[in-house]
């Protein structure tokens, strides 16, 4: 009976001790909200200098309230003269300094592009044979002589038509080679890991119209799509 009494008094003296050790610990910590700007992956040409458009992140109170525009810190860069695939990290520190991570890939690549023509940038709709209408704000932009971005290769299709979300698009490259004739470079869909290629790209300069054939490599399926410039 001795030995059980014992047993039974030293729990209040390990509750105790515990209790001193972790009285000034979270167990809940907030997680900001961080979102990376501009393109992931980004493609940055040779030589080019990467201009980082860096992430936004903001964090949600106990209260309901929201900080917002908390600050961040990349902590690798990209060099620009080394081709290459780079993956940028941001740090953000919630209220309570608790580090959160986010990462950006960036691939800088050995291109050349011809100036044979222009192709316009800006915001184009998205089309898909057979189905039309199937997204606005597809985006082309002018990186270097003869090489332009694409935000989505697949022309919204994934990503708004069935709402699958971002990671569904297929970011890549126009390069205008010097014959004249279009090629896609780098299109990539991260949510299914595949590589997206094109064939048989043509500019109509009267419609300001871009169309292709697109095949995603994992499934060896593909389509004709096209975009119409707003």
């Amino acid at each position: 009976m001795k030995k059980i009494f014992l047993i039974f008094a030293l729990f209040p003296l390990l509750f105790s001790c515990e209790d001193k050790e972790t009285e000034d610990i979270s167990t809940v910590t907030p997680v900001p909200h961080m979102e990376v700007l501009g393109d992931d992956p980004m493609v940055v040409i040779k030589g080019a200098g990467f201009e980082d458009p860096g992430i936004y992140a903001e964090e949600y109170t106990a209260a309901g309230d929201t900080i917002p525009d908390l600050e961040y810190e990349r902590l690798n860069d990209v060099d620009s003269d080394v081709p290459g695939s780079y993956k940028v990290t941001y740090m953000v520190e919630n209220a309570e300094d608790v580090p959160f991570y986010v990462n950006r890939t960036v691939n800088v690549v050995d291109i050349t592009g011809y100036d044979v023509f222009e192709l316009p940038t800006g915001s184009y709709s998205g089309y898909r044979a057979g189905y039309g209408h199937v997204a606005d704000g597809i985006t082309v932009e002018k990186l270097t002589t003869g090489i332009y971005s694409v935000s989505d290769l697949l022309a919204g299709f994934y990503e708004q038509y069935f709402g699958y979300g971002p990671a569904y698009s297929a970011p890549g490259i126009f390069v205008i080679n010097q014959n004249g004739v279009v090629r896609s470079e780098l299109g990539f869909v991260d949510g299914w890991k595949s590589d997206v290629t094109t064939s048989n790209i043509q500019f109509d300069p009267e419609t300001n119209t871009i169309s292709y054939t697109v095949t995603l490599v994992f499934a060896n399926f593909s389509f004709d799509v096209w975009l119409e410039l707003d």
